[in-house]
Protein backbone atom coordinates (compact mmCIF):
# COMPACT_ATOMS: atom_id res chain seq x y z
CA UNK A 1 0.00 0.00 0.00
CA UNK A 2 2.72 2.36 1.26
CA UNK A 3 4.75 1.72 -2.36
CA UNK A 4 1.39 2.62 -4.12
CA UNK A 5 1.22 5.33 -2.52
CA UNK A 6 4.80 6.37 -3.11
CA UNK A 7 4.08 5.70 -6.62
CA UNK A 8 1.32 7.95 -7.72
CA UNK A 9 2.58 10.62 -5.80
CA UNK A 10 5.92 10.33 -8.17
CA UNK A 11 3.71 10.12 -11.29
CA UNK A 12 1.63 13.25 -10.46
CA UNK A 13 4.94 14.94 -9.74
CA UNK A 14 6.44 13.65 -13.13
CA UNK A 15 3.23 14.92 -15.01
CA UNK A 16 3.11 18.45 -13.19
CA UNK A 17 6.39 18.79 -14.53
CA UNK A 18 4.96 18.19 -17.67
CA UNK A 19 2.38 20.00 -18.19
CA UNK A 20 3.95 23.13 -15.96
CA UNK A 21 6.49 23.28 -19.02
CA UNK A 22 3.62 24.18 -21.81
CA UNK A 23 3.10 27.96 -22.41
CA UNK A 24 -0.15 28.70 -20.70
CA UNK A 25 -3.08 28.76 -22.33
CA UNK A 26 -4.53 32.47 -23.18
CA UNK A 27 -8.27 33.20 -22.42
CA UNK A 28 -10.15 33.82 -24.99
CA UNK A 29 -10.08 37.34 -25.72
CA UNK A 30 -6.26 37.58 -25.83
CA UNK A 31 -6.05 34.52 -28.12
CA UNK A 32 -8.39 36.16 -29.99
CA UNK A 33 -6.07 39.36 -30.14
CA UNK A 34 -3.16 37.38 -30.67
CA UNK A 35 -4.51 35.78 -34.04
CA UNK A 36 -4.85 39.71 -35.37
CA UNK A 37 -1.19 40.54 -34.56
CA UNK A 38 1.28 41.46 -37.30
CA UNK A 39 3.67 38.78 -38.12
CA UNK A 40 6.72 40.23 -36.86
CA UNK A 41 6.53 42.05 -33.47
CA UNK A 42 8.60 45.28 -33.20
CA UNK A 43 10.26 46.56 -29.73
CA UNK A 44 10.32 50.56 -30.94
CA UNK A 45 6.44 50.23 -32.72
CA UNK A 46 4.56 48.00 -30.18
CA UNK A 47 6.40 47.03 -26.76
CA UNK A 48 8.15 50.25 -25.97
CA UNK A 49 4.82 52.24 -25.63
CA UNK A 50 3.18 49.71 -24.08
CA UNK A 51 5.95 49.65 -21.35
CA UNK A 52 6.63 53.22 -21.09
CA UNK A 53 2.73 53.69 -20.17
CA UNK A 54 1.73 50.38 -18.18
CA UNK A 55 5.02 49.42 -16.64
CA UNK A 56 8.04 51.64 -16.26
CA UNK A 57 5.76 53.64 -13.48
CA UNK A 58 7.52 51.08 -11.31
CA UNK A 59 10.21 48.93 -13.29
CA UNK A 60 11.51 51.66 -15.26
CA UNK A 61 14.82 53.49 -15.47
CA UNK A 62 13.65 55.71 -12.10
CA UNK A 63 15.63 53.95 -9.31
CA UNK A 64 13.74 56.17 -6.71
CA UNK A 65 10.56 54.89 -7.79
CA UNK A 66 11.97 51.16 -8.60
CA UNK A 67 9.27 47.97 -7.45
CA UNK A 68 10.76 44.39 -6.25
CA UNK A 69 14.51 45.44 -7.65
CA UNK A 70 13.20 45.17 -11.39
CA UNK A 71 14.01 47.33 -14.05
CA UNK A 72 12.27 46.52 -17.64
CA UNK A 73 13.95 48.97 -19.97
CA UNK A 74 17.17 47.55 -20.61
CA UNK A 75 17.69 44.31 -21.53
CA UNK A 76 20.48 43.04 -19.12
CA UNK A 77 18.10 44.06 -16.59
CA UNK A 78 14.75 42.34 -17.23
CA UNK A 79 16.49 39.28 -18.36
CA UNK A 80 18.23 39.04 -15.35
CA UNK A 81 17.36 36.49 -12.80
CA UNK A 82 14.80 38.11 -9.75
CA UNK A 83 16.10 39.21 -6.22
CA UNK A 84 12.72 38.67 -5.11
CA UNK A 85 12.67 35.47 -5.99
CA UNK A 86 15.89 33.52 -7.64
CA UNK A 87 15.64 31.24 -9.89
CA UNK A 88 12.90 32.91 -11.73
CA UNK A 89 12.93 35.56 -14.53
CA UNK A 90 11.03 38.55 -15.25
CA UNK A 91 11.36 37.62 -19.30
CA UNK A 92 12.81 34.80 -20.39
CA UNK A 93 13.53 35.05 -24.22
CA UNK A 94 11.20 32.69 -26.28
CA UNK A 95 10.12 31.00 -22.65
CA UNK A 96 6.77 31.84 -21.82
CA UNK A 97 5.91 29.60 -18.87
CA UNK A 98 9.75 30.68 -17.74
CA UNK A 99 8.77 34.16 -17.75
CA UNK A 100 6.79 36.26 -14.88
CA UNK A 101 5.68 38.68 -16.57
CA UNK A 102 3.40 36.37 -18.96
CA UNK A 103 1.58 34.80 -15.59
CA UNK A 104 1.72 37.92 -14.03
CA UNK A 105 -0.22 39.51 -17.02
CA UNK A 106 -2.98 37.26 -17.32
CA UNK A 107 -3.51 36.28 -13.74
CA UNK A 108 -6.68 37.45 -12.07
CA UNK A 109 -5.30 37.09 -8.23
CA UNK A 110 -5.14 40.50 -7.38
CA UNK A 111 -2.15 39.89 -5.28
CA UNK A 112 0.25 38.70 -8.53
CA UNK A 113 -1.51 40.47 -11.08
CA UNK A 114 0.20 43.23 -13.13
CA UNK A 115 -0.06 46.05 -13.21
CA UNK A 116 -0.42 46.23 -9.67
CA UNK A 117 -4.59 47.71 -9.24
CA UNK A 118 -3.47 50.18 -6.78
CA UNK A 119 -1.92 51.77 -9.84
CA UNK A 120 -5.10 52.14 -11.46
CA UNK A 121 -3.49 50.84 -14.98
CA UNK A 122 -4.47 48.08 -16.78
CA UNK A 123 -3.56 46.12 -19.89
CA UNK A 124 -5.93 45.36 -22.68
CA UNK A 125 -6.40 41.80 -23.99
CA UNK A 126 -4.33 43.65 -27.54
CA UNK A 127 -1.65 44.94 -25.35
CA UNK A 128 -1.29 41.16 -23.19
CA UNK A 129 -1.16 39.78 -26.72
CA UNK A 130 1.68 41.91 -28.28
CA UNK A 131 3.58 41.56 -24.92
CA UNK A 132 3.11 38.02 -25.23
CA UNK A 133 4.07 37.15 -28.95
CA UNK A 134 7.14 39.66 -28.59
CA UNK A 135 8.58 37.62 -25.39
CA UNK A 136 7.88 34.52 -27.75
CA UNK A 137 10.16 35.76 -30.64
CA UNK A 138 12.56 36.12 -28.41
CA UNK A 139 11.65 39.55 -26.62
CA UNK A 140 14.63 41.90 -28.70
CA UNK A 141 14.84 45.23 -27.72
CA UNK A 142 16.40 47.50 -30.07
CA UNK A 143 17.62 51.26 -29.45
CA UNK A 144 15.31 54.45 -29.89
CA UNK A 145 14.73 54.58 -33.46
CA UNK A 146 16.68 57.89 -33.98
CA UNK A 147 20.19 55.90 -33.38
CA UNK A 148 19.09 52.95 -35.76
CA UNK A 149 20.36 53.41 -39.10
CA UNK A 150 17.41 53.41 -41.48
CA UNK A 151 17.25 49.87 -43.69
CA UNK A 152 15.55 49.46 -46.85
CA UNK A 153 12.67 47.23 -46.08
CA UNK A 154 11.35 44.42 -48.83
CA UNK A 155 8.23 45.74 -50.64
CA UNK A 156 5.70 43.28 -50.16
CA UNK A 157 3.39 41.68 -52.83
CA UNK A 158 0.18 42.07 -53.22
CA UNK A 159 -2.96 41.00 -55.18
CA UNK A 160 -4.23 44.42 -56.78
CA UNK A 161 -1.53 45.61 -58.46
CA UNK A 162 -3.02 47.77 -60.91
CA UNK A 163 -3.89 49.70 -57.73
CA UNK A 164 -0.10 50.54 -57.35
CA UNK A 165 1.03 53.61 -58.78
CA UNK A 166 4.60 53.79 -56.01
CA UNK A 167 6.26 51.61 -53.55
CA UNK A 168 4.57 53.03 -50.82
CA UNK A 169 1.33 51.68 -52.12
CA UNK A 170 2.37 47.67 -52.06
CA UNK A 171 2.69 49.04 -47.85
CA UNK A 172 -0.71 50.30 -47.93
CA UNK A 173 -2.05 47.56 -49.66
CA UNK A 174 -0.53 44.56 -47.90
CA UNK A 175 -1.81 46.30 -44.52
CA UNK A 176 -5.18 46.48 -46.39
CA UNK A 177 -5.14 42.70 -47.56
CA UNK A 178 -4.21 41.88 -43.92
CA UNK A 179 -7.14 43.29 -42.13
CA UNK A 180 -9.42 42.00 -45.03
CA UNK A 181 -10.30 45.45 -46.18
CA UNK A 182 -10.73 46.55 -49.45
CA UNK A 183 -8.95 50.46 -50.75
CA UNK A 184 -10.96 53.01 -51.93
CA UNK A 185 -12.13 54.18 -55.65
CA UNK A 186 -9.56 56.42 -56.69
CA UNK A 187 -11.01 60.60 -55.92
CA UNK A 188 -11.71 62.27 -59.09
CA UNK A 189 -8.86 64.80 -60.22
CA UNK A 190 -10.89 67.31 -59.30
CA UNK A 191 -10.88 66.41 -55.42
CA UNK A 192 -7.41 64.96 -55.97
CA UNK A 193 -6.48 69.14 -56.85
CA UNK A 194 -8.46 70.43 -53.75
CA UNK A 195 -6.87 68.00 -51.28
CA UNK A 196 -3.00 69.08 -52.72
CA UNK A 197 -4.04 72.47 -52.48
CA UNK A 198 -5.36 72.94 -49.14
CA UNK A 199 -2.16 70.83 -47.87
CA UNK A 200 0.14 73.57 -49.35
CA UNK A 201 -1.47 76.50 -49.48
CA UNK A 202 -4.04 76.36 -46.94
CA UNK A 203 -6.23 77.60 -50.12
CA UNK A 204 -8.67 76.09 -52.98
CA UNK A 205 -7.85 75.92 -56.39
CA UNK A 206 -9.30 77.95 -58.85
CA UNK A 207 -11.34 77.14 -61.46
CA UNK A 208 -8.98 78.01 -63.91
CA UNK A 209 -6.57 75.66 -62.03
CA UNK A 210 -8.91 73.03 -61.83
CA UNK A 211 -9.31 72.58 -65.84
CA UNK A 212 -5.68 72.81 -66.04
CA UNK A 213 -4.82 69.91 -64.27
CA UNK A 214 -8.56 67.65 -65.59
CA UNK A 215 -7.57 68.43 -69.09
CA UNK A 216 -3.11 67.44 -68.49
CA UNK A 217 -3.95 63.85 -69.75
CA UNK A 218 0.33 63.37 -68.97
CA UNK A 219 1.50 60.77 -66.38
CA UNK A 220 3.24 63.59 -64.13
CA UNK A 221 0.36 66.00 -64.04
CA UNK A 222 0.12 65.24 -60.40
CA UNK A 223 4.22 65.72 -59.80
CA UNK A 224 3.93 69.28 -61.84
CA UNK A 225 0.68 70.38 -59.33
CA UNK A 226 3.08 69.46 -56.54
CA UNK A 227 6.00 71.40 -58.29
CA UNK A 228 3.43 74.39 -58.55
CA UNK A 229 2.05 74.71 -55.36
CA UNK A 230 5.40 74.41 -53.72
CA UNK A 231 6.93 77.00 -55.68
CA UNK A 232 3.59 79.05 -54.52
CA UNK A 233 4.18 78.81 -51.13
CA UNK A 234 7.54 79.96 -51.00
CA UNK A 235 6.62 82.93 -52.96
CA UNK A 236 3.71 83.83 -50.32
CA UNK A 237 6.30 83.39 -47.51
CA UNK A 238 8.48 85.09 -49.17
CA UNK A 239 6.18 88.34 -50.15
CA UNK A 240 5.13 87.94 -46.07
CA UNK A 241 8.21 87.99 -45.16
CA UNK A 242 9.70 91.10 -46.93
CA UNK A 243 6.27 92.78 -46.04
CA UNK A 244 7.11 91.85 -41.80
CA UNK A 245 10.58 93.56 -42.40
CA UNK A 246 9.23 96.64 -44.29
CA UNK A 247 7.03 97.66 -40.79
CA UNK A 248 10.74 97.84 -39.28
CA UNK A 249 12.17 100.44 -41.80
Amino acid sequence: MHMRHLSLIIVINILGVLFSCKDPILPKLIQEAYEKLPEKVDFNQHIKPILSDKCFICHGPDKSKVKAALQLHLPELAFAELKSTPGKFAIKPGNLHQSQLVHRILSDDPDVVMPEPESHLKLSAHEKAILIKWIDQGAVYKDHWAFIAPQEPQIPIVKLKEKVANPIDNFILARLETENLQPNPKADKEILLRRLSFDLTGLPPSPEEIESFTNDTLAKAYEKQVDRLRDFRHVEVDKNLSLKLNCFV
